[in-house]
């Protein structure tokens, strides 16, 4: 009987530290600060996978965002932030659902992204940072 406290114990304290590496922000690190693309031809106007970030923005030429809140996590590549924004559309100034914006710095003003959609299985790419 003694052996089911110590299991309890354990197993709360297993799932207390599988959280301990999430923390919130108030902003993104100057590090992610900038405009990105996926390719030096896509940093120039508005060229397609180009993104705007600022520490409490970020936008693309689709859509306008504010970030709600930012959450970093660290992983083996770096710390990933993921800040969950409000986004309006700039064709129609609709506002659209929460979506996330997902970013690892890497070395060399490399920055990886996750792209497409919202989903668990959004890919990542890797965007340069533009001039």
């Amino acid at each position: 009987m003694r052996i089911e406290p110590l299991v309890v114990i354990a197993a709360l304290l297993s799932t207390t530290t599988a959280f301990a590496g999430d923390v919130r922000v108030p902003s993104l690190p100057q590090t992610v600060i900038g405009a990105w693309a996926p390719s030096a031809d896509a940093c120039v106007g508005s060229g397609p996978g180009k993104i705007d970030i600022a520490a409490k923005q970020h936008s693309d030429p689709e859509a306008s965002c504010t970030i709600a809140w930012i959450t970093v996590t660290a992983s083996r590549e770096g710390p990933v932030y993921s800040a969950r924004s409000v986004c309006t559309r700039t064709r129609t100034g609709m506002k659209e659902d929460p979506s996330y914006l997902v970013v690892t710095p890497l070395a060399s003003d490399r920055l990886l992204v996750r792209v497409a959609d919202n989903s668990a299985d959004g890919k990542f790419v890797t965007y340069q940072k533009c001039p």
